[in-house]
C-alpha cells in the first residue's frame, strides 16, 4: 500500500471495500428513468430507497464478517453525516436528512452496538477503527473519481503510516486517468480494468432503457492511477 504500509489494509477492510455497494446490486441491474426522461443518477435514488437497501446490504455482509459490516455501516451512515469530516465527494453526497435519514442514523448505531459484542476488541480501538473507516471512503473517492469522472483536487484526511493524517491531492490527466499525491501503492502506477456500458440514443420508457442495457456490449475500461513525477 506504498507510504501507507501494507499493515494498513487489513482481509476485513478489503471485504468492506469491494461489498461496500451491495445494496446497489439490484437497482443498477434494472436502470430507471428520472422526471426528465434521462438515465436516472445514482445520487437521484430516494432516501427511502437508499436506506432500505444499504442497511439491508450492513446485515448480509454480517453474516461473514461483522467488522466489514462495522465498516460498512459506518459507511452508510456517514452518507448522511457529512462523512465525519472526511471531504472530497460533495457532488454526490446525500446533503438533505429526512425522516428515513435519521432512522437510518439511530438502526446503524444499535447494529453497530450489537456487531460490537462479536467483534475482537482490537479491531474496535478508536485509531485502527477509524483509520480503516477513512481509508473506506478513500477507497469509495478514487473508484468515482475514474468511474463517475467528477472534478475534484483532492480528498482527506487520509491515515498514512504510522499515525500521520493528510490530505490526497489529484491531478486529473484525462477522462480516465489521474494523478495522486501522495500515491497510495505500490510502484509508480496501478491500471484497473473496468466493465462499462455505453448506450448511445434515446429511449421512450424503462421497459426500452432495460432491454438495450441488456443487450449492449460490455466494454473493458483501462482506469489509470499515476504517482507524481520525480
Amino acid at each position: 500500500m506504498g507510504p501507507y504500509g501494507a499493515p494498513s489494509v487489513s482481509d476485513a477492510l478489503l471485504e468492506a471495500t469491494g461489498m461496500h455497494d451491495l445494496g446497489w446490486a439490484e437497482i443498477d441491474s434494472a436502470p430507471e428513468l428520472d422526471a426528465e426522461g434521462h438515465p436516472l443518477n445514482f445520487t437521484g435514488i430516494d432516501e427511502e430507497r437508499h436506506t432500505r437497501f444499504y442497511s439491508a446490504a450492513v446485515r448480509t455482509i454480517a453474516r461473514s464478517n461483522p467488522y466489514a459490516a462495522y465498516l460498512v455501516s459506518l459507511h452508510a451512515s456517514g452518507l448522511y453525516s457529512g462523512r465525519y469530516a472526511w471531504a472530497g465527494l460533495k457532488p454526490v453526497d446525500w446533503e438533505e436528512i429526512g425522516p428515513r435519514g435519521r432512522e437510518l442514523l439511530e438502526g446503524e448505531r444499535r447494529f453497530r452496538a450489537e456487531l460490537a459484542t462479536t467483534i475482537a476488541a482490537p479491531q474496535l480501538e478508536f485509531e485502527g477503527a477509524w483509520r480503516d473507516y477513512m481509508l473506506l471512503e478513500t477507497f469509495d473517492y478514487l473508484s468515482l473519481l475514474t468511474c463517475f469522472g467528477f472534478d475534484s483536487d483532492g480528498c482527506g484526511p487520509v491515515p498514512a503510516w504510522p499515525g500521520r493524517w493528510g490530505r490526497m491531492s489529484v491531478r486529473r490527466l484525462g477522462p480516465w486517468e489521474v494523478e495522486l499525491d501522495p500515491f497510495p501503492f505500490e510502484g509508480a502506477d496501478l491500471v484497473v480494468e473496468v466493465d462499462r456500458v455505453q448506450l448511445v440514443g434515446s429511449v421512450g420508457t424503462e421497459e426500452e432503457l432495460r432491454r438495450e442495457f441488456a443487450s449492449a456490449p460490455r466494454v473493458s475500461q483501462r482506469t489509470v492511477y499515476l504517482a507524481p513525477p520525480g
